[in-house]
Order: structure tokens, then C-alpha cells, then sequence
């Protein structure tokens, strides 16, 4: 018997051929009806994408986001959801961001395996993501009105903000070191940037 190896990352033997077939594609109720399965897919331009195990740093630093948005949360009404519950940006793109919040206007169910586009959105970067999430994911975030698209990126310990004007991201808003985030679109929300750090 013989043992099949690579050396190449898993995300990579996961990704999509660069033009499937439209047919082949999976959609994102397709993706829903998975329920909970271990390892958790995203799906990302109607193909399912593994999500990898994260660092100890990328966790620590999306609960400490997580933190942050769940204590405005509690003045706020806002919902928030980090690492499990997922999104519908379109017909093929259903995504777990690492952190995702939505303000009281909007309906959510507790039943319900994925939710609307949010209006804000946190990734942070890891290797095996990095070029997903600054490419296909934010287009989708872009093209689903998602408000505030944020890329937390852990090497040069940084927020980019990207926020939607007319429709369309423009350059992002880098913040590091002490700043503090306190977005005019959500009243009291404070987010500082030097206590995300592992």
C-alpha cells in the first residue's frame, strides 16, 4: 500500500479550476444544507474552500475584535456573530467571516444556517487566506453593500478599513499603534487597535 504525499497546502489542492463549468458549481443554499460539518467550508465562487486551523494569535485576535463589538453590543442592540455563523453575499458566495455585525433594523432567525450580508465585516489575515480575502471575498463583501469590510492583518499589525461609497470600496483607511476606531455609522463603538495584539 502506498502513501500519497504533498508538499503543496491543502488550500491550494481545495481551490477551484479557474473556469468551472457553470453546472459544477455549488450555490449557497446548497452549501446551508451541509448543516454543521467539521472542518467548516466557505464557499467561495460557488466552489467549497476548507477553512483552515488558525494560530493561537489569529484566534486570540478575533475574540478580542469579538470583545470589543460584543460590549458595544450590549448598548447597542446590535448582533453580533465571530467564527461559526455564516453569510450569503450572492448566489455563490457564503462566507464565515471571523467576526460579522448587524444592526437592530435587520431580521435575523435563530434557526437559520447562514444570514443575510452584514454591515460590517472582519477577516484576519492568515497565509493560507490572505489572497481570498483581499481579492474574491472583499469583491463579494463589495458587491453585496457590505458597509465596512475590515482586514486585520497580523504581521504589520494593522486595521485596513475599507469602507463602501457609491457602491465601491476605495483605499482603505490604515490604522495601527494606539489609534482608536470609532466609526461615525455606529454611535459609541470604540475599537483600539493595540489591544488586539496576541
Amino acid at each position: 500500500m502506498s502513501t500519497i504525499t504533498s508538499k503543496k497546502p491543502i488550500a491550494r489542492r481545495l481551490s477551484a479550476p479557474k473556469n468551472p463549468p457553470r453546472e459544477s458549481l455549488i450555490t449557497v443554499e446548497q452549501w446551508a444544507a451541509l448543516g454543521e460539518v467539521k472542518p467548516p467550508y466557505e464557499l467561495i465562487n460557488g466552489i467549497l474552500v476548507r477553512k483552515m486551523v488558525t494560530t493561537n494569535e489569529h484566534d486570540w485576535t478575533a475574540r478580542r475584535i469579538a470583545r470589543f463589538c460584543d460590549e458595544w453590543a450590549d448598548e447597542s442592540n446590535w448582533r453580533f456573530f465571530s467564527q461559526g455563523a455564516g453569510t450569503r453575499l450572492d448566489l455563490f458566495n457564503g462566507f464565515v467571516p471571523d467576526v460579522m455585525g448587524f444592526p437592530p433594523s435587520v431580521q435575523l432567525s435563530a434557526a437559520s444556517t447562514y444570514n443575510p450580508p452584514p454591515f460590517i465585516a472582519f477577516e484576519v489575515l492568515s497565509p493560507a487566506t490572505a489572497k481570498a480575502d483581499r481579492g474574491d471575498k472583499k469583491r463579494a463583501y463589495e458587491n453585496a453593500g457590505v458597509q465596512f469590510y475590515v482586514i486585520v492583518d497580523l504581521k504589520k499589525r494593522t486595521l485596513e478599513i475599507y469602507r463602501l461609497q457609491n457602491g465601491k470600496y476605495g483605499k482603505p483607511e490604515i490604522l495601527k499603534d494606539d489609534a482608536l476606531w470609532q466609526p461615525e455609522e455606529m454611535p459609541g463603538f470604540k475599537l483600539a487597535v493595540q489591544r488586539l495584539w496576541f
